[in-house]
């Protein structure tokens, strides 16, 4: 009885079909888009060369071209998209039941993980109904199926809507990958991948606690159930349930913060890649201010020559005239005493 695998096996299922399908609609009507958007902006950089209205390096003149290149690529099927979708889906699930292997949850799979603890608190539930008395036996297994069920709950909520989501940003993919055209709106496009993100981080989230709830939850649960009468025998046992439950529903806050630590760090790396290039600007400066200061000091001009005598003393002369034509100035501008 796999109630959660078939759930969220159907759930995976709907949402790369109807992700797939939308994402072929919606890039349809994107492409055209963003050619007209990418032949003008290769005009205006086309133009910007030639008038150098705005110093544009070689790194920068690369990097759009790249740009351009990667996203028509991937407007242009979702054959090549796909590979995209499958990190973000299949890939922290992969490494979630890595993890899971570590803590020796032997089930090697996420789902059939998270269906085996509740199989074994629903084994706990029934042993206790069975073996107790009429009453407090039965409510004693009622208990611990209102465990189970939250933990199969919380747990379905969390991957399917990390799931869902995924798929729906795939849908709005096409449209964040235009966005990377122009600058204005490339900040969508960084939103859009720290939500992807964040969303993919929960199934991995989700392993690392289902793996650490089934492995203290395999060593405290009885070797023999057949005398276990009360809630107390298993105690431990609900205690860790409820403590993964509350884990689980805690993977959503974790992953956004995860999401937005990554990118956090990388336009902490773009700002360094910034400094950087400041820095090299303040000591190109610096070289010229000590080049021209010692061609100063030696008497040289901008080009590296020694003025003539002519060229100095027409020089001096001017500063001469300027200087009594702005004493003469300041005279005339002062009005007579009265008194």
């Amino acid at each position: 009885m796999a109630i959660i695998a078939d759930i969220l096996t159907q759930v995976d299922a709907a949402a790369a079909a109807v992700g797939a399908t939308a994402f072929d609609a919606v890039a349809v009507e994107i492409v055209p888009v963003f050619r007209i958007g990418s032949v003008l902006v290769v005009a205006l950089v086309g133009v910007n060369l030639m008038a150098q209205a705005v110093p544009m390096t070689l790194r920068n003149g690369l990097g759009l071209m790249v740009r351009i290149a990667v996203a028509s690529a991937f407007l242009s099927s979702w054959t090549n998209f796909n590979a995209v979708y499958g990190v973000l889906t299949n890939a922290p699930s992969e490494i979630g039941a890595v993890v899971m292997n570590a803590f020796g949850g032997g089930s090697g799979n996420l789902y059939d993980g998270l269906d085996s603890l509740y199989l074994q608190a629903l084994d706990v539930g029934q042993a206790i109904s069975q073996n107790g008395s009429y009453i407090t036996g039965a409510l004693a297994g009622l208990l611990m199926f209102l465990v189970a069920a939250l933990m199969a709950t919380v747990s379905i909520i969390v991957i399917s809507a990390s799931k869902i989501m995924i798929g729906v940003l795939v849908i709005f993919a096409p449209i964040a990958i235009a966005c990377t055209l122009f600058k204005v709106t490339a900040a969508l496009f960084d939103r859009w991948v720290n939500l992807a993100l964040g969303f993919a981080f929960y199934p991995m989230l989700t392993s690392g606690m289902a793996a650490f709830t089934i492995a203290i939850a395999r060593d405290l649960i009885p070797a023999s159930l057949t005398n276990v009468e009360t809630i107390g025998d298993v105690l431990s046992f609900v205690v860790v349930t409820m403590l993964g439950t509350g884990l689980m529903a805690m993977v959503p806050t974790i992953a956004q913060s995860l999401a937005q630590t990554a990118t956090g760090l990388s336009g902490v790396a773009s700002s360094t890649f910034r400094a950087a290039d400041s820095v090299k600007g303040y000591g190109r400066s610096s070289i010229a201010a000590g080049i021209g200061a010692g061609r100063g000091a030696a008497g040289l001009d901008a080009g590296g020559r020694r003025p003539s005598d002519a060229r100095l003393n027409g020089n001096a002369a001017g500063q001469i005239g300027r200087s009594a034509v702005q004493t003469a100035m300041r005279l005339a501008s002062r009005t007579p005493d009265k008194s």
